[in-house]
Order: C-alpha cells, then sequence, then structure tokens
C-alpha cells in the first residue's frame, strides 16, 4: 500500500477492549469498567486528537500499550507505522516484557513501527542523517565524553581564561552547525569574533569530525535539517500517520518545539494524542518551567481520567492539594488488599525531628512498617517501602551550610547519589554491570543488562578515543559480536562474562575484578578500537567503586553501600526501605513511601507548609519556579504509594515565628487524618 493513500484509523470495538486487557493480564473488563462507561473505554477508541490528563496510578501507560496492541492486531500498512515517544524506554520494555512473546508484541518492536525515546527518534531520522550529510560521522553521543573531548583540544592558555570566567568543560552549548555556541546559563562575556571564541568553534568542530557530540547538539542539527530540507516533516508525518506520546508533561521546551516542528507542520492528517499528567511535571532545577511551546494539556481536546487504582481515598485526599489543578481524585485502590496486618487502613503518618535527631527518621519510619504490615505481607514479592526527598545530591554550599538535613543523604550517612536514577549513568564500568542487572532484575528481561554492559564497553572504547566504526545504533551487543568475529578467543570471554553474571548471576568481587574481568575488559575494548586501553580517564572508568561489593552479597552493611537500601531491624524482623531521590521513583509503584525534608533555597515541606494542611488546595500564591517545582516533585512522591504515605518534617514547620508549636497548624493536619508524631520520644503530638 503506498505511503499517499489516505489513512484509516481502523475500528475499535468493545470486544478489542477485553481482548486487550486479556493479553496484559488483566480482566476483560478492565478497560470498559463494570458499567461499560469508563474513560479509558473512550481514550482507547478515540480516533481523533487528545491530550488525556490521568491522575497518578490511573493506568495511562497500560491503557496506551493496550490501544497500541489493538492498533497493531488490525494495522494494513506495509510501510506506514505508529510512532510512540517518551522520555525513557517504559513503553517500550512494557511491550516487551508483557506483549513480547505474542505476535503483535513483535510487530509493535518492528518496522513499519517506531516506539522508542524523543531523542533516539531525532537522531534516527533527522539528526544522524543530516550530520552524514555534512561529512560527520558519528561514533558516540554522550555530553560528558564530547565535552571532555572539546576541552582537551583547546591549548592551557585558553582554559584558564575561560577558568577564570568561573567557566569550565560543561559550561557552553551548541546553537548551530555552524558551531556557533552560547553559554549554558548566563551570557558569554566573549565577542564572537575574539580569538578565543575562534579557539571553541574550531575544538566542537573537531571534536564532531572525529564523531562525538552531545545529547542536545543533535537538536541542532535536526532543527537545521527541517529548516532546510523542505518536505522533510511532511515525510515523517506520511510514514506515521498515528503519533502517541507518552509522559507528555515532561517535555522539555527543546523537545515539545521540535515535535511541533516535525508533526504539526503543513496540512497532513497526522492523528496525535498525548498521554501525561500535569502534576508530575518535575524536571532538572534549570528546566522547571518546563514546555510553554505546545504545552501539555490542550484544553480543547483535553480529556480525564480521575480515578487511582494504585491507593485509597485517604491517599488521594492527603495529595490531592498538592496539585496545580487538583482532579479530586477518586482512590480506588489498592488492588492487593492482604499486606496489612488485621488493620481496615493504615495510619498515614508525619514524623516530625528536630536538628539532633535526623538519624531516628529511618529507623521510625522502619518501626511503623514493621508494625503495620505482617510477616507474608512484607515477604510478598509486590512489597517495597521507599525513602525519598526532592534534593538528593548537594545542591549548593549555602543550602549545605544553612540547612540541615539538606539532601537525603543527610538522613543517612552511606547513602550514595550516584546509585540512584530511573536510568542512571555510570560513571565507572562496574556500575554498568549493576545499572543493567537492575533492570533485568525488575524485567526479568536478561538483554537489558547485556545491552548495558556492552554500552560500557562501547563508552571505554570511545574514551581511548578511537572507536572507529560504530554509528551509535540500538543494537551495541550485536555491534562487538561482529568487532570479534575475527578474534575468537576474545569473543568467548566476552560471552563467558555475559553468561557468569548475566544469566548465571555470580558474584563479581573486587579481586576477580582486578585479576582477571578488567583485563579482560580492555582486550575487548583494545580489539574494537584499534588501539591500547591506557590513560588517566580510562584508568578511572575501570577502577573499583571504593566500598562497593559483589551483586549478591550478604551483609547488611554490604547491602546498605551498593543498592542505596537501608535495612531496619526490631527483634527477629527486618525491613528494606529503598532510599533515593523523588526523580528516581516516577511512574513507580509502592506499598509504603516516605517524603523526607530536604532543603533547596530553604526547607521544601516548610515552604509548601500550606498546601499539607489544605489551606492553599490547587492554588498557587505566586506563580514562581520554586513553588511550582515544589509542588509537582512533592506531589509526584506522595503519589507512589499504595498503602502508607508518611512525610518527614523538621519541627520549625510545625511552630510559629516565635519557636512554640503552632496547635492550631497541627490540628489542621490531624483533621486531614494525618498523625503527628515526634521522632524523638516517639509520641504522638
Amino acid at each position: 500500500m503506498a505511503n499517499s493513500d489516505p489513512f484509516e484509523f481502523p475500528e475499535i470495538l468493545d470486544e478489542d477492549l477485553r481482548w486487550a486487557a486479556v493479553q496484559l493480564g488483566l480482566p476483560d473488563s478492565a478497560f470498559l469498567g463494570e458499567e461499560g462507561n469508563d474513560p479509558r473505554k473512550f481514550v482507547i477508541q478515540s480516533t481523533a486528537n487528545m491530550d488525556v490528563a490521568a491522575c497518578p496510578g490511573s493506568g495511562k501507560t497500560t491503557v496506551l500499550i493496550g490501544k497500541l496492541a489493538i492498533l497493531a492486531r488490525k494495522w494494513k500498512y506495509r510501510t506506514r507505522g505508529i510512532c510512540v515517544l517518551s522520555h525513557t524506554n517504559a513503553a517500550r520494555r512494557i511491550i516487551e516484557t508483557r506483549l513480547g512473546t505474542s505476535g503483535v508484541g513483535q510487530r509493535l518492536l518492528s518496522y513499519p513501527h517506531f516506539i522508542g525515546t524523543i531523542h533516539s527518534f531525532v537522531n534516527e531520522f533527522l539528526a544522524i542523517p543530516w550530520l552524514s550529510a555534512h561529512g560527520y560521522q558519528v561514533k558516540m553521543i554522550d555530553t560528558e565524553l564530547c565535552e571532555r573531548r572539546r576541552w582537551k583540544k583547546l591549548i592551557q592558555f585558553s582554559q584558564d581564561k575561560l577558568l577564570r570566567q568561573y567557566m569550565d568543560e560543561g559550561s557552553l552549548k551548541l546553537t548551530s552547525i555552524d558551531f556557533e555556541f552560547e553559554k549554558k546559563r548566563g551570557v558569554f562575556p566573549y565577542r564572537s569574533d575574539a580569538g578565543l571564541c575562534t579557539a571553541l568553534r574550531n575544538a566542537m568542530q573537531r571534536a564532531a569530525s572525529e564523531g562525538y557530540h552531545c545529547y542536545d547538539d543533535m537538536f541542532v542539527w535536526a532543527h537545521d535539517m527541517l529548516k532546510k530540507q523542505s518536505g522533510i516533516a511532511e515525510s515523517i508525518q506520511c510514514r506515521f500517520p498515528l503519533l502517541f506520546i507518552d509522559e507528555a508533561q515532561d517535555n522539555s521546551d527543546d523537545q515539545a518545539r521540535i515535535l511541533k516542528d516535525i508533526f504539526t507542520a503543513g496540512t497532513s492528517a497526522l492523528i496525535r494524542q498525548r498521554f501525561g499528567d500535569g502534576n508530575q511535571a518535575i524536571y532538572d532545577f534549570s528546566l522547571a518551567q518546563g514546555a510553554t511551546t505546545d504545552a501539555f494539556p490542550c484544553e480543547a481536546v483535553k480529556t480525564s481520567i480521575q480515578d487511582s487504582f494504585r491507593f485509597g481515598q485517604a491517599i488521594a485526599e492527603l495529595s490531592d492539594p498538592l496539585g496545580i489543578v487538583p482532579y479530586s481524585m477518586v482512590g480506588q485502590g489498592p488492588t492487593i488488599k492482604t499486606l496489612t496486618s488485621g488493620r481496615s487502613e493504615c495510619a498515614h503518618t508525619i514524623f516530625v525531628f528536630e536538628d539532633g535527631n535526623i538519624s531516628r527518621v529511618l529507623g521510625a519510619y522502619g518501626d511503623l512498617l514493621l508494625d503495620t504490615f505482617s510477616e507474608e505481607g512484607l515477604r510478598d514479592s509486590t512489597f517495597s517501602a521507599t525513602a525519598v526527598g526532592m534534593v538528593h545530591r548537594q545542591q549548593s554550599d549555602d543550602d549545605a551550610s544553612k540547612y540541615c538535613p539538606h539532601r537525603v543523604g543527610d538522613y543517612w550517612s552511606s547513602y550514595n547519589s550516584r546509585l540512584t536514577g530511573m536510568e542512571a549513568t555510570p560513571t565507572v564500568f562496574v556500575q554498568y554491570i549493576r545499572a543493567g542487572l537492575a533492570v533485568s532484575g525488575e524485567t526479568s528481561e536478561a538483554h537489558f543488562a547485556v545491552e548495558k554492559i556492552a554500552q560500557g564497553i562501547l563508552r571505554l572504547a570511545a574514551i581511548v578515543g578511537s572507536l572507529k566504526s560504530y554509528g551509535g545504533g540500538k543494537h551495541k551487543h550485536r555491534f562487538i559480536l561482529e568487532a570479534l568475529k575475527g578474534r575468537p578467543e576474545l569473543k568467548k570471554q566476552y560471552v563467558e562474562f555475559l553468561i557468569r553474571f548475566v544469566v548465571r548471576h555470580e558474584d563479581l568481587i573486587q579481586v576477580a575484578w582486578e585479576s582477571k574481568w578488567r583485563g579482560i575488559i580492555c582486550g575487548i575494548t583494545e580489539a574494537i578500537c584499534g588501539t591500547d586501553v591506557k590513560g588517566v580517564d580510562a584508568e578511572s572508568f575501570l577502577s573499583w567503586v571504593e566500598g562497593s561489593g559483589g551483586f549478591m552479597l550478604e551483609s547488611l552493611a554490604q547491602k546498605n553501600r551498593t543498592s542505596n537500601v537501608y535495612f531496619h531491624t526490631s527483634g527477629n524482623r527486618e525491613v528494606a526501605i529503598k532510599v533515593g531521590s523523588i526523580h528516581s521513583v516516577k511512574g513507580q509503584t509502592h506499598s509504603a513511601t516516605l517524603v523526607l525534608e530536604t532543603a533547596w533555597n530553604g526547607y521544601n515541606f516548610e515552604k509548601i507548609k500550606s498546601w499539607l494542611s489544605g489551606d492553599t488546595a490547587g492554588k498557587l500564591r505566586k506563580s514562581g519556579v520554586q513553588e511550582i517545582t515544589r509542588l509537582k516533585t512533592h506531589y509526584v512522591a506522595m503519589t507512589r504509594p499504595s498503602h502508607l504515605l508518611c512525610l518527614a518534617l523538621h519541627k520549625n514547620a510545625l511552630c510559629c515565628k516565635d519557636g512554640q508549636l503552632d496547635s492550631t497548624f497541627v490540628e489542621k493536619l490531624k483533621k486531614r487524618r494525618w498523625r503527628v508524631v515526634d521522632v524523638a520520644t516517639g509520641f504522638e503530638l
């Protein structure tokens, strides 16, 4: 069927919704509701442009996957496909794990469809082809490595000049394919015709000629292609007549702008459906305002899903006031009701601490978990407990000196901020192994670990500086196997490494790493890039992280150091608490969540205390970036748990200006069904 043929949206019937629900392991009425009028039914059957604003726990990604499965089953186009974009590969992973064994799952993951991140789409269809057209290869897309290479191409005089202006290798960003640039924050203090500017442009151009690019550079090349190649946007729209965007609220303005340029140009009949929750939009601090271009949701095409199957009404009512636009959420969950021990509901608790007893907070939370959940519940495979904070690594010396706790690590000295993150970027090779195994453990799919380890090898090759033929494709493991075809012994060692640590889950300990496996990884890398693995950067990347043990460690102290899991024991009972940043748990569901007070230009909870009491529910006193960021970030955290929600507040937040306890505020919290407990005494206030 030719691409010029008109696109017809497949008709989706109620029986299709029942089929999709069963394919996903859900009751056959999951998308229809008992009365056949569930809002999810409307979303799946809609054939028009639509922005789906869905509350936490509403299953919006599952709804999207169900719709995709139905569409793939009925798809009749051989050269036109469905495009699904998000910030992470979460949607792709769900398809791979829940539909991957079925024919429909395989169809979704292959031509003509595309399911992946916004960056990977822009790279594949615009940036990489345009770079190639201008004579530039792509060996590695990695901001840290690229910026480091650019910096090393400057003479010492130029480096010193930048350092005197408080700029380093990460201070600048590319703004044009002619290697014009600007300062990431603030104004560059030199004229564009200055010698230093010429040196910087040359350094950027030389790094690009060698095949090294920053992530955001790719958007610059993509925009340039759209501007100069007439008809390219229309061609993409013809190839993908259906566009779905998951977690649309997280788009930065750069991302929203390029997606608009690609998919809304011309008069195409492309259908776009976006899924997200504006209340859960959290970014890096520099992007706290999010997209103003083509912002989500558009009221003209908005439809809402307000009922959550994650938690019950109590958590819905406690968290709803922090929503910028409250849903008046309806708590329909939790779906698993066997975890609590002889209780009709959990005691949602605010732990109040002072400077001298910060270290007691996690222990008090652990005691509550043991008191709330039965032994059977704690050992259930679905049980998980977390403790998270907005600031998990030091943001500024000023905040660190003024406020304690300033960050998550102030509650627990063994906390390692490098180990957190939804898709954390490792800094040494052994962390690539652990990161891959973590995802494979969650999904029961070994290839995630295999690809992550292959990514680590290619990163080492890029650090050495001579990565030759790799074009930044999706299948890194396959590339390494191809590169080792003429080296059977190295290929055998590479496969043995994967079998032992990915398939058999053997421990990798420091002695074995340094005496055997490090040398083998170096040999594999040298075979790929054709040069010796040497230099300070390579040595650092291959180092064993201090204090790290194996993957399956026995002692609690070792477990704590390697996985940010805090183990709390009382008597003969134990509970594991995963500690991390709020960003790292976005999109997840946990049995219990403790949200920790942290500081960012002041204590975060103290700044939004009137929302906790319900006094300013759903309102903004001012439209400042910091207030919006605090509300959205803590809204995300407070909507993670299915059963138990807890907060940790500094006592200052509960006191009047004279330092005395504000009994009126405490009573407001209690009226909203919070239990307020003093960590020092264990008594309720």
